[in-house]
């Protein structure tokens, strides 16, 4: 390679860097958003709650659910949380909460004002006989939707309001075994969450 040569390399890459730097960025995340979509946790193997309160130690109840329900290969348990009295908490219930959540942990006060109807499933009396039997029910208009939380089971994970609060499945969730639109019955994580904290 001669002088002349040297000299055009130089030229060309004092004014394409930049190119090349961008091209390198570029193919980074080219690269890391197809792993991502490759090796994304089944929807089975992932659990969200939305929780109105206060988690205390998200990190204890994150790690407690993955080890209670690791023969059911839970892999990731994300939570969702607001105080009812926040300006946010529609917000906060109705877009991440609706979109994502598996179970609802819902004080009485709010679920009065809710529709129910439109996100939670309907406990019908088969799920109530195979899961919740002797459980304390929410009904609204003559229809069961949630089992009545036990406060002292999830005091150590979260604080909840000072009224009855109750524990509801949201009607998209695929967690809810045959219940759910993909019926299949090992994916019941959503139900048994709710099996051990009801009352």
């Amino acid at each position: 390679m001669n002088t002349l040569q040297k000299k055009r390399i130089g030229t060309v890459l004092k004014y394409t860097w930049p190119f090349y730097v961008l091209g390198a960025a570029l193919s980074i995340f080219v690269i890391n958003l197809a792993f991502k979509i490759t090796h994304r946790i089944p929807d089975y193997k992932t659990l969200t709650v939305f929780i109105t309160g206060e988690v205390k130690d998200s990190k204890k109840l994150k790690l407690d659910l993955l080890e209670k329900f690791k023969d059911k290969e839970l892999k990731s348990v994300s939570l969702i949380s607001a105080k009812a009295s926040e300006a946010s908490y529609d917000a906060r219930l109705t877009v991440p909460g609706y979109i994502s959540a598996d179970v609802f942990i819902i004080p009485t006060s709010k679920l009065e004002d809710l529709a129910l109807n439109k996100f939670a499933l309907e406990l019908k009396d088969e799920l109530i006989n195979s899961y919740y039997q002797g459980y304390s029910v929410y009904q609204k208009e003559n229809l069961n939707y949630g089992v009545k939380i036990n406060k002292e089971i999830v005091k150590d994970y979260m604080t909840l309001p000072d009224e009855d609060c109750y524990l509801l499945l949201s009607g998209k969730s695929i967690n809810t075994g045959i219940y759910s639109s993909k019926q299949i019955a090992e994916y019941d994580n959503a139900l048994n969450v709710v099996k051990d904290w009801g009352m």
